[in-house]
């Protein structure tokens, strides 16, 4: 660690008297929930330093990838999400091309349905997309309970949960808990099942998690990457401002600000995070292509 603090200090030196843009491209539009934290973590690393000026830039669309495929190898970065899993599984990103310098981490989110897992023959779940983590642990419960999935893509996931609240179908959603709150009274069916989070919630600490009914079950990731063709010195400088940031901010109020849990509060690295989180939804897809493919 102490020769990365010397690399990076030696570069700041060289480099002082301008400060370098460096956007990060975010697949979501501003109202997505990760984005608070996010802003907030981009304002604290630019307050820290005068070496970079981080400016974070929205580029939804094309189930995440046109973020990524916006980065400038040398001057950007892109916020990517368990679609990056199925890009590259498509051919259209190659993963050694991408390196992760910072990760907001798991969303801590609520499981919401309408019945109970048990003694359920079917449940119409609503996402995103086909395979990403929501239609996963949807599977992957389903596997453990002997229910089938009938999947359906909406828009968000905020929007499969109006379409719970209303009873137009919908029978399990993956959402934020303060969602879930805000449209409950709409249908008093609507129940938080199981938490997919590392842990439990602390506004619901009752209620297990994914993990503790013993199903293996991605959850919704945000990690920022570099492309492998920027300066590694400046990828450094990057990361250790971004990561600091992080740790100055806190993952209580990162928490309140968007239920994100960053891995650099459990000591995992960034790379680690990296490579556990797609090779999670990686082997699920394998395990579950036939039911994806059915659902499409």
């Amino acid at each position: 660690m102490k020769y990365f603090v010397s690399i990076f200090l030696l570069w700041s030196c060289t480099i002082c008297w301008s400060a370098e843009i460096i956007k990060i491209y975010s697949p979501y539009s501003p109202g997505h929930s990760g984005t608070p934290a996010m802003q907030k973590i981009v304002e604290q690393a630019n307050s820290s330093q005068n070496i970079y000026r981080f400016i974070l830039e929205f580029r939804p669309g094309g189930n995440q990838i046109i973020a990524v495929k916006s980065i400038e190898p040398e001057i950007s970065l892109a916020i990517i999400a368990p679609a990056f899993v199925e890009h590259v599984s498509a051919g259209l990103l190659n993963s050694k091309d991408y390196v992760p310098v910072h990760a907001l981490g798991d969303a801590c989110w609520a499981v919401v349905a309408t019945k109970s897992l048990a003694n359920s023959k079917e449940f119409t779940v609503g996402g995103v997309a086909f395979g990403n983590s929501a239609h996963l642990t949807a599977l992957a419960l389903g596997e453990k309970y002997k229910f089938q999935v009938r999947y359906i893509v909406f828009k968000s996931n905020n929007d499969a949960l109006i379409n719970m609240a209303g009873n137009n179908g919908i029978e399990f959603v993956i959402d934020k808990f303060e969602s879930y709150q805000a449209l409950s009274s709409k249908n008093k069916n609507m129940q938080v099942i199981v938490v997919s989070c590392p842990n439990r919630l602390p506004q619901i600490p009752n209620i297990k998690t994914i993990r503790e009914l013993g199903v293996e079950a991605p959850y919704i990731f945000n990690i920022t990457v570099a492309h492998r063709n920027m300066d590694p010195i400046r990828r450094k400088a990057v990361s250790i401002i971004l990561n600091n940031a992080t740790l100055v901010i806190g993952k209580d109020e990162i928490f309140k600000l968007s239920a994100m849990r960053p891995p650099i509060f459990d000591h995992k690295s960034d790379q680690e995070f990296f490579t556990d989180s797609i090779k999670l939804i990686s082997n699920l897809q394998i395990r579950y292509k036939t039911q994806i493919e059915a659902a499409k």
